[in-house]
């Protein structure tokens, strides 16, 4: 099932998309987005990302105004159900915890016309995860307890140092177009063109077995084998 989801999935992100709205990405102070690897014992949660301008990638997502949840973090799932990847991306700025549109401040978003109110999320991750679409690999299957991801395409990864991923909170706004100005993803909820994001962000850390953990499992299978042969 969740093969086909998936198929299903990176088909739809391939699609022409109808209307492009106009939304404007950057985050301030009070939206920062942060690192918490506290799960495993390590760096608060208020750690803030990287200030180095490429460490971390950003990919904002869109779905119906009805849809109001990203189905606990099961982004692979949720984008299936109804959420589309409008193509507008971002990376961490000189700044730590910011983020900025690669397209400039305001940009077109696909599958979110002008004009129209819907749901949106952004979902950031370390740059050692490679592209979006090796995120969402890695994400379908995975799940995220006590502050970790575990499972899914994480288990096999071949990254190397602590890796992130998170998303922030699901919120419905208008994009704009024509007389309607560019909707601020991040700020302040008195904005008429609906509620933007007023929080931070936490990108919990993914736990991924350590080498010694490959080497153990290696010798168990060998033995197996051994022993087998010898019956």
């Amino acid at each position: 099932m969740k093969k086909v989801l998936l198929t299903a999935l990176m088909g739809s992100l391939t699609v022409a998309a109808f209307g492009q709205g106009l939304i404007a990405v950057g985050n301030g102070s009070t939206t920062d987005f942060y690192t918490n690897s506290v799960g495993i014992g390590g760096g608060s949660a208020a750690t803030p990302t990287a200030a180095n301008g490429g460490a971390f990638y950003y990919e904002v997502l869109t779905a119906p105004s009805t849809v109001t949840s990203l189905t606990g973090f099961d982004v692979a799932g949720a984008l299936a159900g109804g959420w589309s990847d409008t193509s507008v991306t971002a990376t961490n700025s000189g700044l730590a915890g910011r983020m900025n549109s690669t397209g400039g401040s305001a940009v077109g978003a696909l599958d979110w016309p002008a004009a129209t109110y819907q749901s949106f999320a952004i979902l950031g991750w370390s740059a050692n995860l490679g592209s979006f679409a090796s995120v969402l690999q890695d994400l379908s299957g995975a799940s995220l307890n006590g502050g970790v991801w575990r499972g899914g395409g994480f288990g096999s990864a071949s990254f190397t140092g602590n890796a992130f991923v998170g998303t922030t909170t699901v919120q419905v706004a208008e994009a704009g177009g024509g007389t309607t100005p560019a909707f601020a993803l991040f700020g302040s909820a008195s904005s008429v063109q609906g509620t933007p994001i007023e929080t931070g962000t936490q990108l919990y850390i993914v736990q991924v077995p350590e080498p010694t953990t490959f080497a153990l499992l290696g010798l168990g299978a060998s033995a197996m084998l051994i022993f087998r042969r010898r019956k």
